[in-house]
């Protein structure tokens, strides 16, 4: 049976309390993580993202990575003058600047990347294929109704 709204023991609370409490839990643990090695969770997804493709602009970037763009620009300067990321106009508007990773910062995202997903992978608990299908179908149809939502 589970407890009421406020139920203070993690085995007692409704299910939707407990996935909020679980996401805040790995949502630190994983900033910790990352943070070990020099990175934010926002600069490893800027740097993850444009590995992934072309130049593109802070407002792509930002709808990518579901923040602000104002949130990102702090970011973006940082990894600019690590030389991580450069800033170039885009040729047929010179108005919009798009951002591309540079061989700096997918050195640097490669080293991380490995090293966080290793100790992810060791610091949390691995369901079973089976039981991770059921997980995975759960929270994509969390994510849906909260988006509807929204």
């Amino acid at each position: 049976m589970t407890g009421g709204f406020f139920e203070p023991d993690p085995q007692l609370m409704p299910l939707h309390r407990l996935l909020s409490r679980a996401g805040q839990a790995v949502s630190r643990y994983s900033r910790e993580v990352v943070a070990a090695h020099g990175l934010t969770v926002t600069a490893m997804g800027v740097l993850g993202a444009l590995a992934d493709g072309e130049a593109v602009s802070h407002r792509e970037l930002s709808g990518c990575l579901g923040v602000a763009p104002a949130t990102l620009t702090p970011v973006v300067d940082a990894l600019e003058t690590a030389g991580e990321l450069a800033r170039e106009r885009d040729p047929a508007d010179r108005r919009v600047v798009r951002l591309r990773i540079t061989e700096h910062g997918r050195l640097r995202l490669a080293g991380a990347h490995g090293a966080v997903v290793t100790t992810l992978r060791s610091g949390l608990p691995q369901p079973s294929p089976r039981d991770a299908e059921v997980i995975r179908a759960y929270l994509l149809a969390v994510l849906t109704a909260v988006t509807r939502a929204e």
